[in-house]
């Protein structure tokens, strides 16, 4: 999927195992560390499968099945995905590979917060994770509700992604980013966001955020649930 946020995942998923293993009161060594393989071919846009265009959605699925089917050969037993659009696919990924459990960004999120004590939060995320309920539906079973981005909120973050980010463009997609985490802010008054595009957390930081804002990223979350199934 996205290859630059294919490899800033791998790099949560390792910082996370470094973490586990200091917990455990061990040595962090080159070692310790479980065998990993980051799965990275082209797979047709998600969104623009979502939304009907192109006829892409069958694509979509057999891309990921195909990238399933790698990773089964390759002794796999947990996979997880770090496009959160890409989780529109994931009941059917499951079902056609029941013998490897793939990970859910939504349900690890939703966990997460639930600890947290969060009440509600903001969705920052591409139109195709808007509509596929990933997260409405996930953060609905713990009781935290989901306020979603409005029309001119959902632009800004789309051009964040495509024209800033995917563009190598970071500063612009910083901009698009804390401008629609801030209009979301007025007018709902939500201070817990999610960064559900792996390409927001690439260019949004902290300090671009007013001081009472929180910021999760779903990938990180994706990635210590990741680390502890491979850790144990």
């Amino acid at each position: 999927m996205g290859p630059f946020a294919g490899a800033h995942y791998v790099g949560l998923f390792l910082e996370e195992c470094a973490r586990l293993i200091e917990d455990g009161g061990a040595s962090v060594t080159d070692q310790r560390f479980p065998p990993h393989y980051l799965f990275q071919l082209p797979v047709p846009d998600r969104t623009s499968a979502l939304l009907g265009a192109h006829g892409e959605y069958g694509q979509v699925l057999q891309a990921l099945s195909e990238q399933m089917d790698g990773m089964k050969a390759l002794g796999a037993r947990v996979v997880a995905m770090s496009c959160n659009t890409a989780h529109a696919w994931h009941a059917e990924l499951q079902g056609r590979h029941p013998g490897m459990a793939l990970l859910h960004i939504g349900d690890a999120t939703a966990d997460y917060l639930l600890g947290q004590g969060e009440t509600e939060v903001g969705l920052l995320s591409t139109t195709g994770t808007v509509k596929s309920g990933i997260y409405a539906e996930a953060l609905a079973r713990v009781g935290i509700a989901c306020r979603e981005p409005n029309e001119e909120e959902l632009d800004l973050v789309m051009r964040g992604i495509y024209d800033g980010v995917k563009a190598g463009d970071s500063e612009l997609g910083r901009a698009c980013f804390a401008s629609a985490l801030l209009r979301m802010r007025r007018r709902t008054g939500v201070t817990g966001f999610l960064m559900a595009c792996t390409e927001i957390p690439l260019a949004l930081r902290t300090a671009d955020v007013p001081a009472e804002c929180r910021l999760y990223d779903p990938g990180r979350l994706s990635a210590r649930e990741l680390a502890w199934r491979a850790l144990a």
